[in-house]
């Protein structure tokens, strides 16, 4: 059965730690919850409102901390991936080089490699340039 979250309090009538109502408007209007509040006195005042409330927090951060432990195991494995496919091709040419060698057909294989080898540059060239 998935986890039931409970209900986010209402934040304190007067923004302590100097927090302005904006900004916790912005952080809570794109999906993430205000960072843990930068003073006692702050939470103080979410502990008056719900007592459990910074043990769900911690909870809640936890979490996504291990969420984004996960995205970055996803990506090494999708890097590792890209690396595998790069080096089966490379392989794979190597093998047709070989061949058409063996069988005196070097001047048919020639356009075919160089143009796989081409493309192949060309996707990892894109791939790297578009993450930067």
């Amino acid at each position: 059965m998935p986890e039931q979250e409970p209900p986010v309090p209402a934040a304190p009538a007067a923004p302590a730690d100097g927090e302005s109502e904006q900004t916790a408007a912005a952080a809570q209007s794109n999906g993430r919850v205000p960072s843990f509040p930068s003073s006692p006195e702050a939470a103080q005042g979410w502990m008056e409102i719900e007592p459990d409330h910074m043990t769900w927090r911690r909870g809640l951060v936890e979490r996504q901390l291990r969420q984004e432990q996960l995205d970055q195991w996803a990506g090494y494995g999708f890097r590792l991936l890209e690396y595998m496919i790069v080096v089966g091709f490379g392989v794979a040419f190597v093998w047709l080089g070989f061949y058409a060698v063996d069988h005196n057909a070097s001047l048919q294989a020639v356009p075919l490699i160089s143009g796989g080898v081409a493309g192949v540059v060309g996707a990892v060239l894109a791939v790297r340039n578009k993450r930067q």
